[in-house]
C-alpha cells in the first residue's frame, strides 16, 4: 500500500509538470512540429531505441558468459525487457526492475544468488562508466554553448557528475588494490556479514574477477555498453537533426546531459522530468521550448512502444511462473 501511496503521489507530480509546462509553450506550437515529422523517422527513432534495448540484452549475455553461463539470447531477452518496462513504467519499485530479474533469472536458469547479484553489480557498474563519459562530454557541451548567464548551472553540473565520479573511482580504487568494499560498507552501516547462506566474498570474488584490467572481460564489457549507450546518443543526434536540421554534436550532447538528468527522477515513463528538461535545454541553446517539448515526446512515444513489448514478457512470465509454482506444490 504504501508503495502504491508513493507511485501515486510522483504520478500526480508527474502529470502536474507536464500539463504545467506544455500549457506554458503552447500546445499548437507542439502540434505543428509533431505533424511535420514524418512516419518513416518516426521508425527510425523506434528502431534505434529497440537495438539500444537489445544491446542491453547482449551486455548481459557477455556477464553471464564471462561466469560460464551461456544463456539463450531469448530467454534472457524476455526477462531483461521485463525488467526495463518495470523500471521504465514503475520506478518507485524496489530498485526498478532488479528485483524482478534477480528472481526471473533465478526462476529461470537456476542461477546462485552471490553470481546473480554479482551479474546485476557488473551491469550497474558497466553503465555507470560509459554514462559518466557522456555526461562529462554533454556538461562540457552545454557550457560552451550556454550563454553566461546560464553557466552558474554548471555547478549542479559538476556536483552531479562529481558523486558519481567519486563513486566510481573509490570502487575502481578498491577493485584495484583488491580489498573489499562490502566488508567496509556493513561495518560501516553496523550489519552482519552474511546474507542468505551466501559470502560477500563470493559475490564481491565474481565483480574483482570481472574488473581485472589485466584482462580483456572487462574491455569487452565496457565496449559493449559504450554501444549501447552510443546508440542512445545517435538516436538524440537524430531525432536532433529531424527536427531542427541541426548537426552540431555539441548540441545533441548537451541535450543528451539533460535527458540523463530527467532520468535521475523517479517518475512513470519520466513524465514531467524529460519536458521540463528539454524545455530548459532547447530553450538556452536558442532552439525554443516548444521544440523541446516535442523532442521529449517524440522520445518518450518511442520508449514507451518498447517498453509495452516488455510489458508483454512481464505479463508471459508471470503466468509462467505462477503456473510453475503451483504445480511444483501439487508434486510436492
Amino acid at each position: 500500500m504504501k508503495k502504491f501511496l508513493v507511485f501515486l503521489f510522483l504520478s500526480l507530480i508527474s502529470l502536474g509538470l507536464f500539463f504545467w509546462i506544455t500549457e506554458w509553450v503552447g500546445w499548437e506550437n507542439i502540434k505543428e512540429i509533431i505533424f511535420a515529422f514524418s512516419g518513416w523517422k518516426g521508425l527510425v527513432i523506434l528502431g534505434i531505441t529497440l537495438l539500444a534495448w537489445l544491446s542491453g540484452v547482449w551486455g548481459y549475455k557477455f556477464i553471464f558468459k564471462s561466469q560460464k553461463y551461456n544463456y539463450s539470447i531469448v530467454g534472457l531477452g524476455e526477462i531483461l525487457f521485463a525488467s526495463s518496462a518495470i523500471s521504465y513504467l514503475f520506478p518507485t519499485s524496489f530498485f526498478g526492475g532488479e528485483a524482478f530479474k534477480i528472481y526471473a533469472v533465478k526462476k529461470r536458469f537456476s542461477l546462485p544468488l552471490e553470481k546473480n547479484l554479482a551479474a546485476v553489480a557488473i551491469e550497474k557498474l558497466l553503465s555507470a562508466s560509459i554514462i559518466l563519459l557522456f555526461l562529462v562530454s554533454g556538461a562540457i557541451s552545454f557550457l560552451l554553448l550556454a550563454t553566461p548567464s546560464l553557466r552558474s548551472f554548471g555547478a549542479v553540473a559538476i556536483a552531479v557528475i562529481g558523486s558519481l565520479t567519486f563513486g566510481l573511482a573509490f570502487f575502481y580504487f578498491k577493485t584495484y588494490k583488491k580489498e573489499s568494499i562490502l566488508k567496509w560498507l556493513f561495518r560501516f552501516l553496523g550489519m552482519d556479514e552474511k546474507r542468505n547462506g551466501y559470502t560477500i566474498q563470493d559475490f564481491e570474488k565474481e565483480v574483482f574477477r570481472f574488473f581485472d584490467f589485466k584482462k580483456n572481460l572487462v574491455w569487452k564489457g565496457l565496449g559493449i555498453f559504450f554501444f549501447k549507450y552510443f546508440l542512445i546518443f545517435i538516436r538524440c543526434w537524430l531525432l536532433l537533426f529531424f527536427l531542427k536540421g541541426e548537426t552540431n554534436v555539441l548540441i545533441a550532447l548537451a541535450i543528451l546531459f539533460f535527458i540523463h538528468l530527467a532520468y535521475c527522477f523517479p517518475f512513470p515513463a519520466r513524465l514531467g522530468s524529460l519536458e521540463v528538461a528539454q524545455a530548459f535545454a532547447f530553450s538556452s541553446l536558442g532552439m525554443g521550448a516548444a521544440s523541446g517539448i516535442t523532442f521529449s515526446f517524440l522520445l518518450r512515444s518511442a520508449e514507451i512502444l518498447v517498453a509495452l513489448l516488455g510489458l508483454v514478457f512481464l505479463i508471459k512470465l508471470s503466468i509462467k511462473f505462477f503456473l510453475q509454482s503451483k504445480f511444483n506444490h501439487l508434486v510436492s
